[in-house]
């Protein structure tokens, strides 16, 4: 599928929407990956870029979308024409709920065990273009409310709220991203690494800048405001 996708030549591409082939791996049951391929457009209409239509997203100039972008990027549930959200906290669940809920009638939202979902190929398309451009993003608002979203499905701390901050990726082209991304907030001493047993690449953001990170993210993040629900004299978020 790879290669047809890859083989147009040179003059159909000058006569085409310009388009992204990207590479999208799913969990088997088995503890193995399936790696999936999809050819997607890319439109550029002013400074929106990264969605082939804003019918129903604006990840990248509106911060409740981009933080929901951030959390379908870390816990996302797709298949065929469906696109959802696979968590296990019913905050967060409740908090796709709502991005779905104005868009479509809630007769349309299907609830699975720990997925929530719906039917619509459009859509799925709007998260796969957003999420194969994020490279794209440069508002630092907009970047902090997306790594709210990524924090709250596969980010973590240490109570002491200064070690251990990570979150955590299946694929290290997404883990790299992100790191950038960081740089565009100034938020630069990160490294990546791999663990082989757990097939994960991780995020690490130094304690030494683990303050400002979660002082970033604090106004959008579901799981940090439950974290620091008691006031902190030795932490103070502005």
């Amino acid at each position: 599928m790879v290669d047809a996708l890859l083989s147009y030549s040179q003059s159909e591409r000058k006569h085409t929407t310009p388009s992204r082939v990207i590479e999208i791996a799913k969990p088997a049951h088995n503890g193995e990956t399936f790696k999936f391929y999809v050819k997607i457009n890319i439109q550029t209409n002013g400074n929106t870029v990264g969605s082939i239509s804003t019918n129903f997203c604006n990840f990248f100039s509106k911060i409740e979308d981009s933080y929901i972008l951030g959390l379908w990027c870390a816990d996302s549930y797709w298949w065929s024409s469906s696109v959802g959200l696979s968590n296990t906290d019913d905050k967060l669940i409740g908090e796709f709920r709502k991005f779905l809920k104005k868009i479509f009638p809630e007769e349309r939202i299907k609830f699975n065990r720990n997925h929530i979902f719906v039917n619509s190929r459009p859509l799925l398309r709007e998260f796969i273009s957003a999420k194969a451009s994020l490279d794209r993003l440069e508002d630092p608002d907009i970047i902090k409310a997306y790594f709210a979203g990524r924090f709250d499905g596969d980010g973590s701390i240490d109570k002491n709220l200064r070690n251990d901050c990570r979150i955590v990726y299946g694929r290290k082209e997404e883990a790299e991203m992100d790191k950038k991304l960081l740089g565009k907030i100034r938020i630069s001493n990160t490294k990546i690494y791999y663990y082989k047993g757990a097939r994960t690449f991780c995020l690490y953001i130094s304690r030494y800048q683990a303050k400002e990170f979660l002082g970033n993210i604090y106004p959008y993040s579901i799981k940090l405001q439950k974290l620091v629900l008691v006031p902190r004299r030795d932490l103070v978020f502005h």
